[in-house]
């Protein structure tokens, strides 16, 4: 099938300070970056998509780079017909070049927000949302989240959240931190019986943690995120062989479908996060979804990023069957102000997605004007 050629790939680099900071195991965050992708075809027709660029602050030029130098020049002039083609043929082709600069995380971000704006590109051709394309018939409009990263030190961030349609959270707890099983008992308190997990990005250690076993598994937390480093596999192996445990998970750090398959081969953790902004966009994405929920496992999308990555991740949601819960930002993030035209909408746990074509009229009309790397 014959499609309009690709006539431009343009990216667009947004940078928001944030006021109050954010501190994680690997560096202190105090601004947020987002790196958009945008083609646009022969017929007049255009997408967008998201590549992943949260940290460190100067690791976005190298994605900009890979994108204007490599996938830019590999997709102009292409026909745009299936995005999965031109996702697997871009893989390729950056294949050695990747391995030879040790770099193969940065080229894969990139082709997945490439990945991600053809199909939204393709979406808008075909006059429907970009789930319905995925699934090829209606999908649902309305997409199960919870709110993610809230401080585990100011737990008033729960009302805040319930009173914007959230029923689920996630704190963020740190391995340095001797208080935080007494502050996680406290956020059980307040939380209540509604879905609470804890996210220790990668910060703990096997030896630890063990100890602490039966009173974590008492808190009722639907998982425990990224307790280890995640190339630690001997340390995730052992914890899963305990009888109780919370339920583990992980997978916004691994890469494409035979990452995906190894996680599930040699950890087998109950929940796995993709993230489609980095892991293989949608072409790979829904792949690897899939192969998540054959595997009898809880499918969780990652998503800390922006706008059009939480939308996109929305809508592959919403075109699976079997899919769990959507990562979305709740602290204040300057990059949903600076870059929506209206602001998100949840009720009662669920993300409200539009009816327009592809990923619909997202981001205010002067983004790439104001932010497009020349």
């Amino acid at each position: 099938m014959s499609g309009p050629t690709i006539e431009k790939l343009r990216v667009a680099l947004v940078a928001a300070p944030l006021d109050t900071p954010i501190v994680a195991p690997f560096g202190t965050v105090t601004t947020r970056h987002n790196l958009l992708v945008r083609v646009e075809t022969s017929d007049g027709c255009w997408g967008i998509g998201e590549a992943w660029g949260n940290f460190p602050p100067w690791g976005c030029r190298e994605r900009v780079d890979i994108l204007t130098n490599v996938v830019r020049p590999a997709l102009i002039g292409q026909a745009l017909d299936d995005p999965a083609r031109l996702y697997r043929g871009l893989a390729q082709t950056m294949r050695a070049l990747a391995n030879q600069l040790g770099a193969p995380g940065p080229f894969q971000q990139a082709l997945c927000g490439a990945d991600i704006a053809l199909w939204d590109a393709m979406a808008r051709r075909a006059g429907c949302p970009l789930a319905d394309f995925i699934r090829g018939r209606p999908s649902s409009r309305r997409v199960d989240v919870y709110a993610t990263n809230l401080p585990i030190q100011r737990l008033a961030a729960v009302e805040e959240m319930a009173s914007k349609g959230h029923t689920r959270f996630k704190f963020r707890v740190a391995g340095n931190d001797t208080l935080f099983l007494d502050r996680l008992r406290e956020a059980r308190s307040v939380v209540g019986a509604r879905p609470m997990m804890a996210d220790a990005t990668q910060s703990l250690q096997l030896e630890t943690l063990r100890p602490l076993v039966g009173a974590l598994d008492e808190l009722a937390l639907e998982w425990l995120e990224e307790p280890f480093l995640v190339d630690d596999e001997k340390s995730y192996v052992a914890w899963c062989a305990q009888n109780v445990r919370p339920p583990i998970a992980l997978g916004e750090n691994s890469y494409r479908l035979a990452g995906f398959r190894r996680l599930l081969d040699v950890i087998r953790p109950e929940v796995v996060q993709p993230d489609i902004t980095k892991t293989g966009g949608i072409s790979e994405g829904q792949e690897i979804c899939r192969d998540i929920l054959a595997a009898g496992r809880r499918a969780c999308l990652h998503m800390y990023g922006g706008p059009v990555g939480l939308y996109a991740s929305a809508n592959l949601s919403a075109a699976i069957d079997g899919m769990s819960w959507l990562e979305m930002d709740s602290l204040p993030n300057p990059l949903f102000d600076m870059l929506l035209r209206h602001p998100p909408t949840v009720e009662d746990g669920k993300l409200h997605l539009g009816a327009e074509p592809g990923l619909g009229e997202l981001i205010r009309e002067d983004v790439f004007e104001r932010f497009e790397v020349i």
